[in-house]
This record gives structure tokens, sequence and C-alpha cells, in this order.
């Protein structure tokens, strides 16, 4: 399961997203795959994935999307939000 965290050098909600994505890395290590997309290099990705506004981030298990939010969220918020959508694909013994 992957997490596409779309952003740009140039949007200062996606500077402040991208460390709260730094600690959720840390902590959802080896459930959530974390992959950081800056649009102005990755356009195409941002296409296929219909990003309109920054930050937004993607749940996604291959091709499929699973789910996701747009929009700047504070840790605990975003944290709940993965974690509820991904809820369902997560190993029963997975402590939250």
């Amino acid at each position: 399961m992957k997490a596409l965290v779309f952003t740009s050098k140039y949007c200062p909600y996606c500077r402040a997203f991208e460390k709260v994505v730094e600690r959720l890395m840390g902590e959802l290590n080896g459930t959530v795959e974390f992959e950081v997309v800056d649009v102005d290099e990755k356009r195409e990705l941002a296409e296929k994935y219909e990003v309109l506004m920054l930050p937004t981030l993607v749940l996604a298990d291959g091709d499929e999307v699973l789910g996701g939010f747009m929009g700047f969220a504070d840790y605990k918020t975003a944290r709940e939000a993965i974690l509820e959508q991904i809820s369902a694909f997560l190993k029963p013994d997975y402590k939250n």
C-alpha cells in the first residue's frame, strides 16, 4: 500500500505537510509506503490521479485508488484519515 503525497516547491502548505508526512513515515513504516511527488517534475502522475489542489494525498494499492484527501492536515487528522481509510486492508494484529 502506498501513499502518494502530491506537493510543489512553490506551495507553503505543502512544505508544512511534508513535515507531517515525515512523522507519519516513521510511525506507519511497513504499513504504508510514502512517496512525495513534486507535481512540477511529475505532472503526468498528478494528471493520472486527477490532482486538483495541493497538497493531496492519494492512498493506492497498485493502480487502485483506496482513498486519500486534499489540503493540509495536521498530524492527528492525517493519521486518523489514513488509518480509517486503510483499516480494511490492515493485518488483524496491527495496533494503532
